[in-house]
């Protein structure tokens, strides 16, 4: 089917650690045996999966199906966060506290670029070429995914604390293209949200009443919005409804 498919020689063949021998190992002598040429390239083994702590198996039925997580309140990409914070070839331990821990870190990222696209403002620049190449030498040493994500809240941690101080548009756009550059690869970015009118409508009031010092009709407004999933911001250049 491979060579049907692919031809004699192909760059990439992956599967789980228990496969090396004999199943791969087959493979190889067939496929060369028949060819006279090199069957692959590259082998990429997964190490085994656990569920909070044990081996996933269906006699024990430690599993979850996108939908059950889904149900839980979680996102894909806070799944997809996850499934790739960590080596391929170690041992992946999933866990519900795991996913939590993936959002939080997401919302970090979040804010972060939430900030970055205020402060730029309408201006483009090009990513930042240190970062970039850092994040692309971790990935080059084996795929090490880990390493990468270090590059990434580095870069957040370092972002967050130029945007205490005074960043410039042009800086904050280059901030912002160094970002949309990382998630071209981890594709675990937000997509924005359009803010519903009647949303933005109550959030105008609130700016009113606030004005007004109508503190209790302010708050009342606030606990509305939170109980139809946002939450207001109040930023230097006004305030903002976020979905929660």
């Amino acid at each position: 089917m491979s060579m049907k498919l692919l031809g004699s020689s192909f760059d990439l063949h992956l599967g789980g650690e228990d496969l090396i021998f004999p199943h791969h190992e087959d493979e190889i002598a067939q496929s060369e045996g028949a060819t006279g040429e090199p069957f692959v390239k590259h082998w990429l083994h997964g190490a085994h999966l656990l569920v909070e702590g044990k081996k996933m198996s269906k006699s024990l039925g430690n599993f979850f199906v996108l939908n059950d997580l889904l149900k839980k309140g979680f996102e894909g990409r806070d799944i997809r966060q996850l499934m790739i914070s960590a080596h391929y070839r170690e041992t992946f331990n999933f866990t519900l506290s795991g996913l939590a821990g993936a959002r939080t870190a997401l919302a970090r990222i979040d804010e972060c670029v939430t900030k970055l696209r205020e402060t730029s403002g309408n201006v483009e620049n090009q990513p930042e070429a240190e970062t970039i190449e850092k994040f692309t030498t971790a990935l080059d040493d084996d795929l090490n995914i880990s390493s990468a994500w270090a590059v990434v809240f580095d870069w957040v941690r370092e972002t967050n604390r130029k945007l205490t101080s005074s960043m410039s548009s042009e800086r904050a756009a280059m901030a912002l293209a160094t970002w949309k550059k990382l998630d071209a690869v981890l594709g675990v970015g937000k997509t924005d949200e359009a803010v519903p009118e009647d949303i933005l409508a109550k959030v105008e009031q609130r700016n009113v009443a606030r004005q007004a010092k109508d503190f209790s009709t302010s708050d009342a407004i606030r606990d509305e919005l939170q109980s139809a999933g946002w939450v207001i911001e109040d930023t230097p250049s006004g305030a903002r409804a976020k979905r929660i």
